[in-house]
């Protein structure tokens, strides 16, 4: 569970999100609509409340291996399963799809697709974190300390 915990928070400044392809932003009018959005996102950058409660289930995790009774590993193991088909989700479908960006370059209305948006390595970390996480739980219940 605390390799599992420290994996999650790891992946937490890992990149989430690849939004955009570094050729768009050698486009002048999408360079400048594109300042300050990074091309390669965080899960700090990408989510607003789901990376904190991320950042709080590594912790539970790491704190509940350590000192943690058999309630505590029930809970901590329902929040990994809940964290794990987040991360899953979000490694099927990336946080940004880019269908609102419309390429200048080129002619009539082309937006730039899904295409371009792909998961990061962070989310991969955090499942693999995750699922560690979640298998510690499992069997912290089943050769508890007397």
């Amino acid at each position: 569970m605390v390799v599992g915990g420290a994996a999650l928070l790891a992946a937490l400044f890992l990149t989430w999100s690849h939004q955009f392809p570094p050729s768009l932003r050698s486009v002048p009018a999408l360079s400048i609509a594109l300042k300050g959005v990074p091309s390669s996102a965080t899960a700090w950058q990408v989510y607003s409340i789901a990376d904190v409660l991320l950042a709080v289930l590594a912790a539970a995790l790491v704190v509940v291996a350590l000192a943690g009774h058999r309630g505590a590993r029930i809970a901590v193991g329902l929040a990994a399963a809940v964290g794990l088909a987040f991360a899953l989700h979000a490694m099927s479908v990336p946080p940004t799809d880019g269908l609102d960006v419309v390429n200048p370059a080129v002619p009539g209305r082309s937006y730039v697709g899904r295409a371009y948006a792909s998961a990061g390595v962070g989310e991969t970390v955090a499942v693999a974190g995750l699922a560690i996480g979640l298998v510690g739980a499992l069997l912290g219940l089943r050769f508890r300390r007397r």
